[in-house]
């Protein structure tokens, strides 16, 4: 029988690798859109400091740091395209994030209990249902210290294209 607590960190280990990769996934999503209705370069980056792994593929160049691996962007010259193009790359992230959240759901749904599978499939689910919501919900990220670029959410940045009337 394994103990409850090796079980326990297991669900945090998967919670901590479901995070990085779910914000992968929602950084691939924007990424993927932008190289269907752009033609443009794409750069997608995960993680906050100096990079530490670069590769591109395409028009798409993929940067990886080891630092604040909870972040994400993706980046294209937004003033070249329209605001429907740019709805549609930022619905991009939030719709990996949603279909990331009802995969692992389902394998957490048609798993046994307690289980390895099931364990991971509930952190897996939970780190995705964080991303979807933190993407969707009208946010603006401030810069610690000062200067610095203002970020916003995608529900926000979506907010934005909707109310302009450019």
């Amino acid at each position: 029988m394994i103990p409850l607590a090796a079980k326990f960190l297991f669900l945090i280990l998967c919670y901590a690798l479901g995070i990085v990769g779910g914000v992968f996934l929602h950084e691939l999503g924007h990424a993927l859109v932008a190289l269907c209705v752009t033609r443009q370069p794409i750069e997608m980056e995960i993680g906050k400091g100096p990079k530490c792994v670069s590769f591109g593929v395409g028009r798409l160049r993929i940067r990886l740091s080891l630092r604040g691996l909870r972040y994400g962007l993706t980046r294209y010259d937004r003033g070249r395209e329209t605001r429907g193009r740019q709805a549609l790359v930022a619905l991009g992230g939030p719709m990996a994030s949603l279909a990331a959240l009802i995969g692992f759901g389902a394998l957490t749904v048609n798993s046994q209990v307690g289980e390895w599978v099931w364990i991971f499939g509930l952190a897996a689910t939970i780190a995705n249902f964080r991303i979807f919501i933190v993407a969707i919900w009208p946010i603006e990220y401030r810069p610690e210290g000062e200067g610095g670029q203002v970020w916003l959410s995608d529900g926000l940045d979506l907010w934005h294209l909707l109310r302009s009337k450019q």
